[in-house]
């Protein structure tokens, strides 16, 4: 089964919260990443056995029911992310399984609640590679764009980050500021690819810092 995904992770963003453009390089691979088209995608069943669960995470963290994908909704200001969105407003990064978890975390009965998302994708790695470096050449090529979710107009600004190096083949990293009426909300996504699959972690920075290396090594080893 294909899963269609817009933005890979911008529907997790907005869950969370709740040239023109172009391309910035003619490469369709990231620097130094040598295409490998044969070896296949792991099954849905399989990737989502790599999630980060509860158990893994600590007793203050809680998992939840992971939002639906946006459908509809209109988006401007950014014709590259339009693009790859596609016209029916779906996503046009099309990978071969996919899988996600959302959860809480919270250090006290009453006290500030933080979220955290993640989300799982396999392909090829030449397939992982490609699209992913197209979606966040269109982020660095938009540093802010409109979003409509539901009746309630979207601001959405993003700023690059500097990824932790090490972890995978490669990996990329942003800061997401998601302006809605008066409210603000700052978030992080850092997606690594560690030969067939991507791990996405989207939520609060700290969060997504530390966390980051658990959800890789879970990808990895597939247990």
């Amino acid at each position: 089964m294909n899963h269609r995904i817009s933005g890979l992770a911008l529907a997790a963003f907005l869950a969370l919260a709740t040239a023109g453009c172009g391309s910035s390089s003619q490469d369709p691979f990231p620097a130094g990443v040598k295409p490998d088209t044969t070896t296949p995608p792991v099954s849905e069943s399989d990737l989502r056995l790599r999630l980060l669960t509860g158990a893994d995470l600590g007793q203050d963290y809680t998992e939840v029911p992971t939002s639906p994908a946006r459908t509809g909704g209109g988006m401007s200001g950014c014709p590259a992310l339009e693009k790859l969105d596609g016209p029916s407003g779906d996503g046009a990064l099309d990978f071969s399984a996919r899988v996600k978890a959302s959860f809480t975390y919270s250090t006290a009965v009453g006290g500030d609640v933080s979220k955290l998302g993640e989300e799982l994708y396999s392909d090829t790695p030449a397939k992982l590679a490609q699209s992913t470096k197209a979606l966040f050449d269109a982020y660095a090529s938009c540093p802010s764009f409109n979003l409509n979710s539901g009746t309630t107009p979207v601001k959405i600004e993003i700023k690059k980050e500097t990824a932790p190096k090490g972890l995978g083949d490669e990996q990329y990293a942003q800061t997401m500021t998601v302006v809605t009426g008066s409210s603000t909300t700052v978030l992080r996504q850092t997606a690594v690819r560690a030969g067939n699959i991507m791990v996405m972690l989207s939520g609060e920075p700290s969060l997504v810092a530390k966390d980051l290396p658990a959800a890789v090594q879970k990808a990895k080893a597939g247990k």
